[in-house]
């Protein structure tokens, strides 16, 4: 049994205009920025976030043209996430978020049609979720 892979997020520092951007990486290895996304798909998440801001969990509905074992291979692979048809659901590893909120995402999918990484923005003048 190989050893449990982490849930990577890079998150840029805040911006007044733009807000805070997430990068959840799905794929091991992946070099954000280097030409494996072939496709992109935009999604609704609700993201539950620390004190501080950082990415505690996420859930998005998956699009139905990714609802399926090979484009949701890295993102369920080693304990990243679960898939409960239509959501996905990934938690970081030692985080507990305080916020709950709704932010834009953009699925990033290579030529195979897997989904390796995840871009969201969020504006802290957006609601929180009730």
């Amino acid at each position: 049994m190989g050893q449990e892979m982490s849930l990577r997020v890079e998150r840029a520092q805040f911006d007044p205009v733009n807000g805070f951007l997430y990068y959840v990486i799905f794929k091991p290895n992946l070099q954000v920025g280097v030409d494996e996304v072939q496709m992109t798909s935009e999604v609704e998440a609700a993201l539950s976030l620390t004190e501080n801001g950082d990415l505690a969990d996420l859930t998005f509905i998956v699009p139905k043209q990714y609802r399926n074992p090979v484009a949701l291979s890295f993102v369920c692979a080693e304990g990243r996430g679960s898939y409960q048809e239509p959501h996905v659901y990934v938690a970081v590893e030692g985080s507990s978020g305080d916020t709950v909120v709704r932010a834009p995402g953009r699925l990033d999918v290579d030529l195979a049609g897997r989904i390796v990484g995840m871009a969201i923005q969020w504006q802290p003048t957006q609601s929180a979720l009730a």
